[in-house]
């Protein structure tokens, strides 16, 4: 008998898991800068059938157990799922060591080299703890890492005691290249004093408001300073103390994940409700901004509208002391402890109450009862402006911050419905052209840009997905009619990446319009598709496992070119205000193992929007503009020169004097920088003066030193004197 109702048992699970695996595996939903996507390889069914079955009868044994099946499921996904396989040996094992490292003390101050030593043993077995689900390496590192860290605090607070000497003669390096773990305690102590030294030296140098400054004052504020260094140091490490070993083992499993691609990565529970609210620009909750101060919640904004400004009884710079999830529940103190923690037991379903002990700014303590609500995080919503030429022509400018969706509500607020709406407003206004400002825009739903890219194009292939050398997957706009016929111009940054590079290079490869980029020669360059899988899915856990985010596929442009790497190339570069280069830094081909680029057969009998010689007229006319401007130009490589000379500064001296006349030389550089600015400024809204019909406060001041905008302006009024 027992036999028989364990074969049912049996039975009854591979009944539901195939069915969930069949419907998971041809409906799979692809989000964050991607699509519905259909996997029709039966193998794939097969091997994640075996996967899920052989772990849904896992027994957690508490939070070892729980990491144990994280690894294990995280695994097998990227194993069967992944596009570009990796092979798991020495060779990986020794990167993850070295990074895992880096990850948790990149400054070296709290490892010595005895430390290495001791763990030198697993540098070349954490393949075999990744393949088989082990977290030994990690509880290995952790418990060492916590008594250093322990450790490390007590000396910090032993060194603040005594007074610096200012006096003598010693340099503070801050190139990462040249750090070295200490070899023993001696060097240790001295790592730290070093450290603690530069910190107080700063904090003196920022504080002192004397116009001249003289030994005797500089010595008078040191014991001040060191005061004050000690406060940062003990909420240093009291932030450090209070992370859960959650915390910290989803950044050891991020750093085994990036080993296949920079965009693959594990999310606790936590973490996966920052992701959703990012995407979504939707919270529910009471509306108000919280910062950490010295382990107090304190309000740093209130969202206008929001149940806490309705309620008139929460001010900035209240603390909240104590939250109650709801008004029967009994209350918990949340000060000291994390803030993320904290802000996650405030938040809560639309229509429920929450419980608030609040302590006032004069002290005085009270509760407040509210009633939490769908709170919107405005900033990364679509908006527009019309501008005003000088002729008095009408052209609208729209702001894309993010494709953005809700992944948790289909029906929620998207960045295609919103976009549709301001497009049809602006044509009311009867515009003589669009403008679509996508800089810094790092992407968000594919569906919502495909949807985007067929307001301008219609119905016609956007890009196409899939595997290099293998059938693709095309995908097109629904739009049957064009939503906007007129002059088009995108505006794009080193930052635009992913979804906003599909819309420009639909743009660009259709000839529907002009891309201008700021500053760099190319987009972001990411062409890899994500999907989530919540590794709760098919396991029967109590607690939440998190979510995997994970590279499925590449996405590849109509003309046969991939994005990756490469990204889009601007028609036009404008020359860079921010001068700032070190942002080129962080673009995809500059991140750890990166997916290569290649490129697939073009979509057949592209049409054309433009003729070649139209589009090339018109950066023939801008560049022209730029030229004639040689005072423009000018300011721009000297902000570039002065940038470049202090920017690469990786020492500093110890010595009172000499540090002090090193940060007088910084700041009259960044005098310098600011009058330049300005100056730019004032050329460039001469060079492209512009005006604004319908303009709110916060754009007001952006948008008028925005001199990118207006040369975008000017390209669009080139458009119109195109032959029709």
């Amino acid at each position: 008998m027992t036999k028989i109702i364990g074969f049912l048992f049996i039975l009854y699970y591979i009944k539901n898991y195939l069915c969930i695996i069949l419907l998971i595996f041809f409906n799979q939903n692809i989000v964050v800068n991607f699509k519905i996507k259909k996997l029709n390889d039966i193998k794939y069914i097969i091997i994640g059938f075996f996967f899920i079955f052989s772990l849904s009868f896992c027994s957690p044994l508490g939070e070892q157990e729980k990491h144990r099946i994280i690894l294990k499921s995280i695994y097998k996904t990227l194993y069967f799922l992944h596009p570009t396989p990796i092979s798991i040996d020495n060779n990986f094992s020794q990167k993850v060591y070295d990074k895992f490292f880096e990850k948790l003390d990149n400054q070296k101050r709290f490892f010595l080299q005895q430390d290495l030593e001791d763990f030198y043993l697993y540098r070349e077995k954490i393949d075999e703890f990744w393949i088989h689900g082990d977290p030994t390496f990690f509880n290995i590192i952790m418990k060492r890492f916590f008594r250093r860290v322990k450790e490390a605090e007590f000396i910090c607070f032993q060194i603040l005691k005594k007074s610096f000497d200012f006096n003598q003669k010693e340099i503070y390096i801050l190139e990462k290249q040249k750090f070295s773990y200490p070899k023993n305690q001696e060097e240790w102590i001295e790592k730290w004093r070093k450290y603690l030294k530069y910190m107080t030296l700063l904090e003196t140098i920022t504080s002192t408001k004397e116009k001249k400054f003289l030994k005797n004052a500089f010595f008078n504020e040191e014991k001040r300073s060191r005061k004050k260094v000690e406060e940062y140091i003990q909420e240093y490490f009291r932030k450090i103390k209070i992370k859960k070993e959650s915390d910290w083992f989803s950044r050891y499993v991020n750093v085994i994940t990036s080993q296949y691609d920079p965009h693959t990565n594990y999310f606790s529970p936590k973490e996966k409700e920052i992701f959703d609210l990012n995407i979504s620009g939707q919270t529910e909750g009471i509306g108000v901004e919280l910062q950490d101060d010295k382990g107090f919640p304190t309000v740093v904004k209130l969202i206008i509208g929001g149940p806490a400004w309705k309620n008139k009884k929460i001010e900035i710079g209240d603390r909240i002391i104590r939250v109650a999830k709801n008004v029967n529940s009994e209350s918990k103190n949340i000060v000291g402890m994390l803030l993320e923690n904290s802000i996650r037991l405030i938040r809560g379903k639309k229509g429920s109450k929450v419980k608030l002990t609040i302590q006032k700014k004069n002290g005085s303590i009270e509760e407040v009862i509210l009633t939490r609500d769908r709170i919107e995080t405005k900033e990364i919503f679509a908006k527009s402006v019309i501008i005003l030429d000088k002729n008095k022509d009408k052209y609208g400018l729209i702001c894309l911050p993010e494709f953005y969706f809700n992944p948790e509500n289909k029906n929620g607020r998207n960045a295609a419905q919103d976009m549709k709406k301001i497009i049809q407003e602006l044509k009311k206004e009867n515009i003589k052209g669009i403008l679509i400002d996508i800089r810094n825009n790092g992407g968000g739903s594919l569906d919502a840009v495909i949807e985007i890219s067929g307001f301008f194009l219609g119905k016609v292939p956007i890009l196409q997905i899939g595997k290099p050398h293998k059938k693709k997957n095309i995908l097109k706009s629904h739009e049957n009619k064009v939503l906007w016929t007129g002059p088009l111009v995108i505006l794009v940054n080193e930052f635009s990446a992913s979804a906003s590079e599909i819309l420009a290079a639909a743009i660009k490869d259709y000839k529907r319009g002009i891309i201008v980029g700021v500053g760099s020669d190319q987009t972001y360059g990411k062409g890899t598709i994500q999907t989530i899988y919540p590794l709760n899915r098919f396991l029967h856990f109590n607690e939440e496992l998190g979510t995997l985010k994970f590279t499925i596929n590449k996405f590849y442009r109509v003309n046969g070119s991939s994005t990756q790497l490469k990204g889009v190339n601007p028609d036009i570069v404008l020359p860079r205000k921010n001068t700032k280069n070190i942002f080129l830094k962080f673009m995809e081909k500059n991140q750890t193992n990166p997916m290569k680029w290649d490129c697939t057969k073009p979509i057949p009998s592209l049409r054309y929007y433009y003729k070649n010689l139209y589009i090339e007229n018109i950066k023939y006319k801008s560049i022209k503009r730029l030229k004639r401007n040689k005072d423009f130009i000018t300011i721009c490589k000297t902000m570039q020169s002065l940038e470049n000379k202090f920017s690469n500064k990786k020492q500093f001296s110890l010595n009172w004097k000499e540090f002090y006349y090193e940060n007088l030389k910084i700041k009259k550089r960044n005098e310098n920088l600011k009058k330049l600015r300005n100056n730019l400024n004032t050329f460039g809204t001469k060079t492209f003066p512009i005006y604004y019909k319908i303009l709110s406060k916060e754009w007001k001041k952006n948008l008028s030193l925005d001199f990118y905008v207006s040369e975008c302006i000017n390209i669009l009024r080139d458009f119109n004197e195109i032959p029709q």
